[in-house]
Formats: C-alpha cells, sequence, structure tokens
C-alpha cells in the first residue's frame, strides 16, 4: 500500500532540507538500505537511505527544491501500483517549506460574505504594536501616555493586562507617580549594505553555510571570548613525523602535522579538566570524554567532524582515522553522528601560509586551536643563534568556562608535548 515518504530529521539543528537529488526516478523499485536521495542539511549533504523495499510512485519534491521537516517529499508503494487519486501533487506537496525561489501559487479568494465575517479589523488595530518593539497596549493605554508624554516602553514587561498587555490603569499608575524620561533615542541607525552592483553575482547560501553564518554570529554575540597566543619549536616533531613516515612507508599510511597536533591536545585535555568543560544554563559541564572536533575547508562550506576518544588512541590510528573523516567529509559522506559531540575542536591553516590567526568558539564547546603555518625562523638556542620551524597557535576561551590561566596551562602542555614529541607516543 502506498505512503508518503517525509522528510527526515538528519541533524540535530535542521528544519528543513533540501533534495540534492534524487537517486531513483518514478517507476523504479528499490531495496532496504538503497541510498534513494541525497538531502542537504544545515551541517552537510546525507544520504537518504530506504527502511523497506518498494518503488517510487511520486517524486513531490524534486531535486535543488527544499521542504521542512515531516513534510511529504514523495508517494512510494509497491511495484505496478498506481498513485492514489488523493495522493498531494508535486506542485503542492513542499508542506510549507519550499524555498526554491519559485513564486507560492496566489491563495484563492474567500467568499466575501466569509471574509467579512473574520476579517479582525478592530482586533488587528488594537492588538497591533506602534512601536514596533513587540509592546502590546490598549488603545487608550496609548492615547493616555501620548497625551501625558509617557514613553510606554518604560512599562515594557509590567502591564496588568491579558497576557502582560499595557491597559488603561497601569498608564494612570504611571502618570500619577511621575512621568521617566524617555530613553535617549538611539545612534543612527547601521548603514544599509549596498545593493549588489551591475554584474555582481548573488547566490542564496546553502543550509550548511546558513547554519554557519547563524551559528558563527551566536557564538561571538553571546560567547565572551578570550584569546591565549604561543610560538611551538615544532623542529622535532617534524623530525618525529619523518621517521614515522619513513617507518610506514610500505603500508602506504601517513601521519601529518595535524595528527600530531590533535594527539597533543587531547592529552592536554584530559590533564586540564579546568579547559575541558563547557558552561551551559548556568552549569559546568566537566566532559568524561576527549572527543576532538577537526574543521575540515570544503568547495563551498566547513564541516567539523569528530575524532572520539581521541586521548586512548594512538598517533597512527588518529591519522587513520582523520583520513577517513576528510574523505567522506568531502564526498557528503559523513553520518549524523560523525559531525556532532566535539568538547574541542582544531582549526588549522598552516597549508595556507598563514602567520596568525583566531577561530570562534563552536558552543558548548568552551575551546577551540587555531593553529597557523610553520615557518623556519633564527632564534636564539643556548646562547647561538639556530635555525628552529616554529608554529604560532592561538586557544580561544570561553571566559564563562576557562579562566585566562586554565587556557594558558592548556596551551603550555600542548606545546610542551609537541616539543618534546616522544611523549607524543607515551
Amino acid at each position: 500500500m502506498s505512503e508518503e515518504l517525509t522528510m527526515p530529521r538528519l541533524s540535530d539543528t535542521m528544519e528543513q532540507g533540501t533534495i540534492g537529488r534524487w537517486l531513483k526516478r518514478e517507476g523504479e523499485s528499490f531495496h532496504e538500505g538503497d541510498v534513494i536521495a541525497e538531502i542537504e542539511t544545515d551541517k552537510a549533504t546525507m544520504d537518504f537511505q530506504a527502511y523497506e523495499d518498494g518503488t517510487m510512485l511520486r517524486i513531490l519534491v524534486g531535486d535543488g527544491e527544499s521542504a521542512a521537516l515531516g513534510a511529504p517529499i514523495a508517494i512510494i508503494g509497491a511495484e505496478g501500483e498506481e498513485v492514489p487519486a488523493d495522493a498531494p501533487a508535486a506542485a503542492s506537496a513542499n508542506g510549507g517549506g519550499r524555498d526554491n525561489g519559485a513564486a507560492e501559487p496566489a491563495p484563492a479568494a474567500e467568499p466575501e460574505a466569509e471574509a467579512k465575517e473574520e476579517a479582525p479589523v478592530a482586533t488587528v488595530t488594537e492588538e497591533a504594536p506602534s512601536d514596533g518593539g513587540g509592546l502590546r497596549a490598549s488603545p487608550i493605554a496609548r492615547r493616555m501616555a501620548d497625551a501625558g508624554g509617557l514613553d510606554l516602553r518604560t512599562l515594557a514587561g509590567k502591564g496588568t493586562g491579558p497576557d502582560g498587555r499595557i491597559v488603561k490603569a497601569d498608564v494612570e499608575k504611571a502618570l500619577a507617580g511621575g512621568v521617566t524620561p524617555a530613553p535617549a533615542a538611539p545612534a543612527a541607525a547601521q548603514a544599509a549594505p549596498p545593493p549588489p552592483g551591475e554584474g555582481d553575482d548573488v547566490r542564496e547560501l546553502t543550509p550548511m553555510l546558513k547554519a554557519v553564518a547563524r551559528r558563527m554570529a551566536e557564538s561571538k554575540a553571546t560567547v565572551p571570548h578570550f584569546y591565549v597566543s604561543s610560538e611551538i619549536d615544532m623542529t622535532r616533531a617534524l623530525e618525529l613525523r619523518a621517521e614515522l613516515n619513513e617507518a610506514l612507508a610500505d603500508s602506504g599510511e601517513k601521519v601529518s602535522v595535524n595528527d600530531l597536533i590533535v594527539r597533543a591536545c587531547a592529552q592536554a585535555l584530559v590533564q586540564h579538566p579546568q579547559a575541558h568543560r563547557s558552561y551551559v544554563d548556568g552549569h559546568h559541564v566537566y566532559h568524561s570524554h576527549v572527543h576532538v572536533g577537526i574543521a575540515v575547508a570544503l568547495d563551498d562550506g566547513l564541516i567539523v567532524p569528530v575524532l572520539r576518544d581521541a586521548d586512548t588512541k594512538g598517533v597512527r590510528r588518529l591519522a587513520a582515522e582523520t583520513r577517513d573523516l576528510v574523505k567522506r567529509a568531502r564526498d557528503g559522506k559523513l553520518r549524523q553522528s560523525e559531525i556532532e559531540g566535539a568538547t574541542f575542536t582544531v582549526s588549522n591553516m598552516g597549508m595556507f601560509d598563514v602567520a596568525a590567526f583566531s577561530a570562534i568558539i563552536n558552543p558548548p564547546e568552551s575551546t577551540i586551536l587555531a593553529v597557523s603555518s610553520t615557518v623556519e625562523r633564527a632564534v636564539v638556542r643556548d646562547g647561538a643563534v639556530v635555525p628552529r620551524k616554529i608554529m604560532s597557535v592561538t586557544l580561544s576561551c570561553d571566559h564563562r568556562a576557562c579562566s585566562g590561566a586554565d587556557g594558558a596551562r592548556l596551551l603550555q602542555t600542548v606545546k610542551r608535548h609537541l616539543e618534546a614529541p616522544t611523549l607524543l607516543l607515551a
């Protein structure tokens, strides 16, 4: 018997999904576990697998179109089965969630009599806030406030009417107690960004880029960042890496600089639980597992796959898992469980010849390490000038979870382990 296939929840923050492409077309059969579509979420492109055998009877949301969670996106059924007559048509199957730029169909006109009966003109006029800020007040309360020179914003949250609405009695009481001067006018409104110029290419953000933009803006606005920077002598770590890769040459495996950094961070996080906790709803959450996220730049986006229990794994295993995660991240083949739950993140831009940078924390994590390029520099060692390979790093910390000393101690341990890299093999 036919049934509607609905937009699944593929990430914890997903509100709608976009059909990247259907891998089964109308009339094609599939088996349980077959990938029938690729769905773009706010975090990645995910495979959508069939949960039972069936046939694609009708596609309701096409390639590149979006639908809200739970909205029907296709009709599936048995081979040879007809689409029910009452099944939704493709053109109207977005459940209100379509976001493909197509114009929405105009609503049918309501019968005049019904429109007159339902049009709540008076109610709308009464409830609509005149200040544009969501302040609810009765018309008479607004008139009395205007006449008395009272700024209604001074009564925000003090209304005694239904749902906190400001009523006549509230204004009378305020006027009796003396008028509070109106708040100073806000500074000049921020200038609107200039409109696109001729020839500019304006593109819609993908769900992933929208999520990155929203989360990073929220983080910068709400998380009190502070930064601790240091320089690490990577000379011995690079020598160790060369030795490891020479020893692994026959196996085809390789260890990267980032693998050594992840290993050092995982070890340091175990030693410094004060820097491995999150601020959540007025509490400190001490993480019992070290899950290290590794920021991976995509052609058009950013994703952070997670190395779970990184402190329990040696450099070789971390390298193998990282290679697998990065490849599947770039192929859009990561599972939801592989991109959530990080307790710390490493963002490495050393390959881009970056002198230094600071990264934005991804809440609820409280720390993120920004890694810059390693450069050869003349430094003084034991009274002599010698060439050494120096790497700049900056640790961003949430001051609600970490003190400056917490962050400094963590970074100091990371530095010590990379400058004495045999510790990474412990």
